[in-house]
C-alpha cells in the first residue's frame, strides 16, 4: 500500500510492507517532480515486493554493498596488485558519495556526475585529469557490482548503463618487438650463456619461446614443468610486487598449458640438473620448488631482469631496445609472421579472449593480412 505527499515543491512516496517476521515496515523516497513520477516509482517497488524482493535490503549503502560484492566475488581470486585496486575504487566512491548514501538512491545522473568529476581529477593530489581508460575500468567494476544488486533486487536498474566516459587520451604505447634476426641473436646468446649464476638467460629464453608474462615465468615450479611431454602448465604467478609467494593468474584464460620446443626442453633439463647439484651441495630445499631460483637462492626481480636484458641488447647491438614485456610481443610477432592462427596465439599467451589479442596486435595483423592478400591474388592468378 502506497501513500503520497507533497513536501515543498517535490513529491514523496511511502510504501508499507510486511517483513520476514510479519512486522510492518516502510520504504520512503522523496524528490519526485510530480505526483505521477512518485506513483510510478512506488508501483515499481510494490511489483518487486510481489516478486519476492527483500525491501529491507534496499537500505544498504553503496559502500556496504561494494564491500559485500568484493568479498563474495573478487577477494582471493586475483593477483595482489589487482586486489589493491578495489580499495582504491572504494576510496573514490567514499570521497564522492560519502559513507551513508544508500545504493538505491543513486541515479544515472548521479553516476554520470561522479564519472565526470573522476575523469577531471577529483581527489587526485596533483589535480590532473585521469585517463579515459582509467575511468572505463572503474566504471566496469561498478557496473558489475550494480548488475549483482539488480539480481539481488536491491535496485531495479543499473545506474551505470549508458554512462558516457571522458578523460584524457592515454599515452599511445608503442608496441616494441624484435625482428626475426635480432630475435634469433638474442635467443642464441641466452642459450649459450645460461647458467645457475646467470639464471636471467634461462628466464629470457623461456619468455621469448613461450610468450608468457614475467610473473608467469618466474612463477613456474618444477611440478608444473613436464619435460617428457614438452609442456609448461601455467597454474599461478609469482607475486614479485608484494613478495607473498604464489598468486593467481591475471584471468581464468591465463591458466593454460603451453607446448614448448625441444630447444627449451633441453635448456630446462640443463637448469634442473644444475639446480639439483647445487642444492645437494648447499643442503638447500626450496619450499616452492621454483624453476628460476638462482645460486643466491633468490628470484630475480622485474627491474633486475630488465637491466640484464638491456645489457645483452646493447652488447649484441640490438635495436630497438625492448623491455621484458617486449619479449612477449616478439613471440607473437614471430608466430604471426609464420602464419600461425590468431586464435591459437591468443590461447597460447593467455588472453581472456581473441578480441584483446586482435586489438593489441592490430598493426601486426595488418601486415599479415597484406601477406595473405598477396598469396590470395597469386593463387587466383593461376586459375
Amino acid at each position: 500500500m502506497a501513500n503520497f505527499m507533497k513536501r515543498g515543491k517535490t513529491w514523496q512516496y511511502r510504501v508499507s510492507y510486511m517483513d520476514g517476521q510479519n512486522q510492518r515496515q516502510y520504504v520512503n523516497k522523496s524528490g519526485f517532480a510530480t505526483k505521477r513520477a512518485a506513483q510510478e516509482a512506488a508501483a515499481e517497488v510494490e511489483r518487486q515486493y510481489r516478486r519476492g524482493a527483500d525491501l529491507g535490503e534496499r537500505s544498504v549503502t553503496l559502500l556496504e554493498y561494494w564491500d559485500r560484492w568484493i568479498k563474495l566475488y573478487k577477494s582471493g581470486k586475483h593477483a595482489t596488485v589487482t586486489e589493491k585496486r578495489y580499495g582504491i575504487i572504494r576510496r573514490q566512491l567514499a570521497r564522492h558519495f560519502g559513507e551513508d548514501q544508500q545504493l538505491k538512491t543513486i541515479t544515472k545522473s548521479d553516476w554520470q556526475e561522479f564519472l565526470n568529476a573522476y575523469a577531471a581529477g577529483e581527489g587526485r593530489r596533483n589535480g590532473l585529469p585521469r585517463s579515459k581508460d582509467s575511468a572505463s575500468k572503474l566504471n566496469g567494476y561498478v557496473r558489475a557490482m550494480a548488475n549483482a544488486a539488480v539480481d539481488d533486487q536491491i535496485i531495479f536498474a543499473n545506474f551505470t548503463s549508458g554512462a558516457i566516459l571522458s578523460g584524457e587520451k592515454g599515452k599511445a604505447s608503442e608496441l616494441k618487438y624484435l625482428q626475426t634476426a635480432d630475435f634469433k641473436k638474442l635467443l642464441s646468446h641466452a642459450v649459450a650463456h645460461a647458467s645457475l649464476d646467470k639464471v636471467y638467460n634461462y628466464i629470457i629464453a623461456t619468455a621469448v619461446l613461450t610468450g608468457a608474462r614475467f610473473s608467469e615465468v618466474i612463477g613456474l615450479d618444477w611440478p608444473n614443468v613436464d619435460l617428457d611431454k614438452a609442456v609448461l602448465h601455467i597454474r599461478h604467478t609469482w607475486d614479485y610486487n608484494y613478495h607473498t609467494g604464489f598468486a593467481p593468474t591475471k584471468n581464468e584464460s591465463s591458466v593454460r598449458d603451453v607446448d614448448i620446443p625441444q630447444e627449451l626442453v633441453t635448456l630446462l633439463r640443463q637448469l634442473k640438473k644444475e639446480q639439483q647439484e647445487y642444492r645437494l651441495r648447499a643442503g638447500y630445499r626450496d619450499p616452492y620448488d621454483l624453476v628460476f631460483r638462482n645460486s643466491q637462492k633468490e628470484i630475480p626481480s622485474n627491474s633486475a631482469i630488465n637491466k640484464d636484458l638491456r645489457m645483452i641488447e646493447k652488447k649484441l647491438a640490438i635495436s630497438p631496445l625492448i623491455t621484458f614485456h617486449g619479449l612477449r610481443h616478439t613471440h607473437v610477432s614471430y608466430l604471426l609472421s609464420q602464419g600461425v592462427d590468431i586464435s591459437y596465439i591468443s590461447h597460447r599467451i593467455g588472453h581472456a579472449n581473441i578480441g584483446i589479442t586482435m586489438t593489441v596486435y592490430s598493426h601486426l595483423l595488418k601486415d599479415a593480412e597484406r601477406s595473405q592478400i598477396k598469396h590470395t591474388l597469386e593463387a587466383l592468378s593461376i586459375l
